[in-house]
């Protein structure tokens, strides 16, 4: 309940009511608010289970227009913030079908109650089927608090979420005759929520992936809280963002997953080791701007471009318990017979050519070659380790000439991208610190 009372606000101005939030810049509130005169310039938005001081105002209101003040329609109203919101979790809209007796739960600031708010719990008492007309088709029985006095104070609780199984259903409206309290739904709105809020939050059969994802998302927040306080605002609008961007196009992802294995992992543990995948893009794409997947590349995949000057691609690369110049070599081996390959060992350009980021590697400081924490070894002094072995074929087609360019390789160790956390006190810091780790 904590997670729902702090996306739930205050709505003061000409009327007292209540908002939700459902995206980073857009809430929900009940219609009847705005109505005749459509002004929402004297209003404004808290959040009192947030951040008590902080106050935002509207930069749009949107609702179904009706014939008149009498045929309301659908009471549920779209906030336009003035401003996104990264630090409160949006509430999830469901569209499924209500049934009678569902049990649902809401929380507002009605008049009686509005500097704590109020929590409300009961069951569906009634669906009020193809009635359009109506400002309300759902009618809600409250248990508690037990709601037997038609003069009981929810005045403010308009606007409330009307919550079944932790998603939104429906939107409060008022209090009817009986006791009874009146909610607008959310499916009878769902072309016209959709219509003006593209980011909106709404329930859906997940793909495991996309379950995994959200998972690592979270995991990734508290990653987040270890920053300094300025730095939230930052790192929350960034992951927001990506996680937009992944789920957009989740197939993409899945084949960076599966590529950012070497050798290559089994599909069903590609997964493993999400959160640090995420941890890694997360910091390159606050300091460098948008970080696009590369697929089809033979060298890389991952790709930043922000400037005419950076311009740079780099590997991820997850490896349980393996050492940094075994995993290097065994992706050198896969990468020389390429074309492209062969032109730039003519170049004398190291193969592959990019920064490489290595995750889940040995600790071993006598197998590390990070550039920050490790010992710099030369590929040419481990050389004689692997020809002893019994694994001759982890070297097969290295040649004297184009193996020596492995040394140009920058090779950093992810948990060293990582312990900026540790250091860094601004955004400056965070900065110069993830530049000099990945790109000096």
């Amino acid at each position: 309940m904590d997670d729902i009372k702090r996306a739930v606000a205050k709505l003061e101005g000409d009327e007292k009511a209540t908002a939700f939030l459902i995206s980073e810049e857009y809430m929900l509130t009940s219609k009847h608010i705005f109505i005749p005169n459509n002004d929402f310039s004297t209003y404004t938005i808290s959040f009192p289970n947030n951040n008590t001081e902080k106050v935002y105002t509207i930069s749009d209101i949107y609702y179904e227009k009706d014939k008149s003040i009498n045929e309301l329609g659908n009471d549920i109203a779209i906030i336009k913030l003035n401003e996104p919101i990264y630090d409160i979790q949006p509430l999830e809209l469901d569209f499924s079908e209500i049934k009678i007796d569902d049990d649902w739960q809401a929380y507002g600031f009605p008049g009686s109650k509005r500097p704590i708010g109020e929590r409300f719990i009961g069951k569906v008492n009634d669906l009020l089927h193809n009635r359009f007309d109506k400002k309300f088709d759902v009618n809600l029985h409250c248990e508690v608090p037990q709601i037997i006095d038609s003069y009981y104070g929810v005045e403010g609780a308009s606007g409330s979420p009307i919550i079944r199984d932790g998603k939104v259903i429906a939107v409060f409206s008022n209090q009817s005759e009986g006791a009874i309290l009146g909610a607008a739904s959310i499916k009878r709105s769902e072309e016209f929520l959709k219509k003006y809020v593209t980011n909106l939050k709404k329930a859906v059969l997940k793909s495991i992936a996309q379950i995994e994802i959200e998972k690592a998302m979270s995991n990734t927040e508290r990653f987040i809280e270890g920053f300094p306080d300025e730095l939230h605002e930052l790192l929350k609008r960034e992951l927001s963002e990506l996680e937009r961007e992944i789920i957009a196009d989740l197939e993409k992802f899945n084949s960076f997953l599966e590529s950012s294995k070497y050798p290559l992992a089994e599909k069903n543990t590609r997964f493993i080791g999400l959160d640090s995948t995420l941890e890694i893009i997360l910091m390159v794409r606050c300091i460098y701007g948008n970080v696009h997947i590369l697929i089809k590349d033979d060298f890389a995949n991952l790709q930043v471009k922000t400037t005419k000057s950076l311009n740079m691609n780099f590997v991820y690369a997850q490896q349980r318990n393996q050492i940094m110049p075994e995993i290097l070599l065994e992706m050198h081996n896969g990468m020389i017979n390429k074309s492209a390959a062969q032109i730039l060992i003519e170049c004398d350009k190291p193969i592959p050519p990019y920064p490489m980021i290595f995750d889940n590697c040995s600790n071993s400081k006598r197998h590390n070659l990070c550039r920050s924490c490790g010992k710099q070894f030369e590929f040419e002094g481990i050389l004689k380790k692997y020809i002893d072995t019994e694994d001759d074929g982890l070297i097969k087609g290295i040649e004297s000439n184009n193996f020596s360019l492995l040394n140009k390789t920058k090779i950093i160790c992810a948990e060293c991208v990582r312990k900026v956390r540790d250091e860094a006190e601004s955004g400056e810091d965070l900065q110069r610190m993830v530049v000099e780790k990945i790109y000096d």
